[in-house]
Formats: C-alpha cells, sequence, structure tokens
C-alpha cells in the first residue's frame, strides 16, 4: 500500500543503491547453491580500474574474503570493489553480471531502470527510479541474511591473507551515530544509502514499529549547512519525517468481521430460494488514514456472476 509518492517513476541516478540489486543476485546465487557464504573468493585485477575515490573496503587484488564478508564490505561501507568481486563471481564478468541486472529488473517490473555497471559509479545509461528501487528492495528483503547484513552498524573482517583486520561502520545515519549524530532512528531496519554529485544524497530504508512496517526511497537529496552551521543531509533528514508521519497517521483498522453480513445480497438462480446473504470469509483489514473510521467507508460489492 502507498501512503506517499512524489515523482515516483522519474528516471534519477541511484549511485550506491545499485548495490540492492547486485545483493539480490548474490543472495539468489547463494539460495541456488550456486554460491555459498563461506565461499573463498580472490580478487581479480578488474578491481584496479575503479575509480580509487569511490566508496572502497580497500581490498587488494589477489586477496582472499568469503562471500558474506563481501557482501558486508558492499553493503555497510559500500565498498566498490566488492561489486565487482561478486559479480565475477556470480556471472564470470562483470559485463555478464550488469546484463542479468537489467533482465532481473525487468522480471520485477521495473519500468525505468537500466544498469550499466554493479556498484553505482556514475553514467549517463544507469538510472533507476523510486519505485523501481522499490520493487528491486522488495525482492532482496525476502531473504533474512540481506537484512541481517543490511542492519549492520558495524562488523570486524577478520585479517586476510592481504589485510589486517577490518572494522566497517555502516554509512546510514539512521542505525548508527559513528559518521553522524542526529538521525538515530530507533525504528529503522537498514537498509542502504549512495551519493554521488549527480545522484545527490540518496537512501533506501525501512522501518518497523507494532504492526506496521514501511519501506521508504528517497533520490536526489540535498546536503547543506544551516544558519546555525548544522550540516543537514536531506536523505537522511526526509526519511525520519516520512517514518514519523507515516506511523502517527495510519493504522490497520478492520473494515470486516468474519461472517460480518455485506450490504449486498446475491440473487440466486435454479434454487428453492431467491437470494443468498452475503458474508466476508475472513475478517479483512485495512491500511488506513487514522482520521478515517470503517463506517465512514463507502461499501460496494461486485459480483463474477450475477445472478449465481
Amino acid at each position: 500500500a502507498i501512503v506517499y509518492a512524489k515523482n515516483e517513476h522519474q528516471e534519477l541516478y541511484p549511485a550506491s543503491l545499485t548495490k540492492i540489486m547486485s545483493a539480490l543476485l548474490v543472495m539468489e546465487a547463494v539460495d541456488s547453491g550456486r554460491l555459498s557464504l563461506d565461499q573463498e573468493i580472490t580478487a581479480s585485477s578488474t578491481i584496479e580500474s575503479l575509480d580509487t575515490a569511490g566508496s572502497t573496503a580497500g581490498i587488494k587484488t589477489g586477496e582472499i574474503m568469503t562471500v558474506e564478508q563481501l557482501l558486508y564490505c558492499m553493503l555497510v561501507v559500500s565498498a566498490n570493489e566488492a561489486c565487482v568481486i561478486l559479480a565475477e563471481a556470480v556471472a564470470g564478468s562483470v559485463d555478464s553480471f550488469v546484463e542479468q541486472m537489467n533482465a532481473k529488473a525487468q522480471a520485477l517490473g521495473c519500468e525505468n531502470t537500466h544498469f550499466v555497471n554493479p556498484n553505482g559509479l556514475h553514467d549517463s545509461q544507469h538510472y533507476t527510479s523510486a519505485w523501481d528501487l522499490y520493487l528491486i528492495t522488495r525482492a532482496a528483503m525476502e531473504y533474512e541474511d540481506f537484512m541481517t547484513i543490511c542492519d549492520t552498524a558495524d562488523v570486524v573482517i577478520p585479517a586476510t591473507n592481504l589485510s589486517a583486520e577490518r572494522h566497517l561502520y555502516t554509512t546510514n545515519y539512521l542505525i548508527s551515530t559513528w559518521r553522524s549524530r542526529g538521525y538515530i532512528n530507533s525504528d529503522a531496519r537498514g537498509i542502504k544509502t549512495g551519493s554521488t554529485s549527480e545522484a545527490g544524497h540518496c537512501l533506501v530504508s525501512s522501518a518497523v514499529r507494532g504492526s506496521l512496517s514501511f519501506i521508504s526511497v528517497v533520490l536526489g537529496g540535498d546536503r547543506v549547512t544551516l544558519e546555525n552551521n548544522e550540516i543537514r543531509t536531506y536523505s537522511f533528514y526526509d526519511t525520519n519525517l516520512l517514518f514519523n508521519w507515516a506511523f502517527d497517521s495510519f493504522s490497520y483498522q478492520t473494515v470486516l468481521e468474519a461472517n460480518q453480513p455485506i450490504t449486498r445480497e446475491a440473487a440466486v438462480s435454479l434454487s428453492k430460494i431467491d437470494h443468498v446473504t452475503l458474508v466476508p470469509a475472513n475478517e479483512v483489514e485495512v491500511l488506513l488514514p487514522k482520521s478515517l473510521k470503517p463506517e465512514d467507508l463507502e461499501q460496494t460489492a461486485t459480483l463474477k456472476a450475477d445472478p449465481v
């Protein structure tokens, strides 16, 4: 159920939110047995061609890490090289992996998405939309390991053949104060940040409070310095506004009890009786603004056959 949308189908640059799709394909490979989380992968020289100014975990050519460790590097500190290493492990090459990304996007119903790399480094032909990112994220959230990794504030990666122990801290200000304060949200669960000068500041997050859960997708946020010298990053600021508004404004309400007759009867032919009373098979709950009550709703019933 959509409670708020603005320009949700506009084609925009996703930056590192791209990594949600990359992680989804890795999770599918693990689920199908083509990879395992404890499988060791050796980083190829392909990573040397990446822009060193981008997000990195400092992984070196020839370094050996497990699939799970690479996922933590990809999703916690947004390491671009981890995406390349995992892409080659899944598909044999980055180009083949990107083909799989676009095929998966199409299969999920994404209509405004085209990927050219697995990490979100800027390219004018690499774009998606808020709605398409929701579709991709919803699919990834079906994997428990994905959410566990995305909701990790900090993690220690053990020493490898080429590196000492790494302590990684999330780029997500909603679940950690290590990089910035003022945005922490106890309801938030992950998911992924992204930023480039072209994409602005982007965030996909989920939040759970009681029986309600929401997914928020914010693209193109600004980072500004306010008059009091506070630096405000609007991807996090606006996401918190959206979550608080949604939890405060909506609730699930029972609009029909099981076996409660509805307002319409159904005509019956070829029977000793000429009509039957209609009742729902189960209790019906609907997400409604708290300002509305079930009795405020207009009740209609459409029959597939009349008479039945």
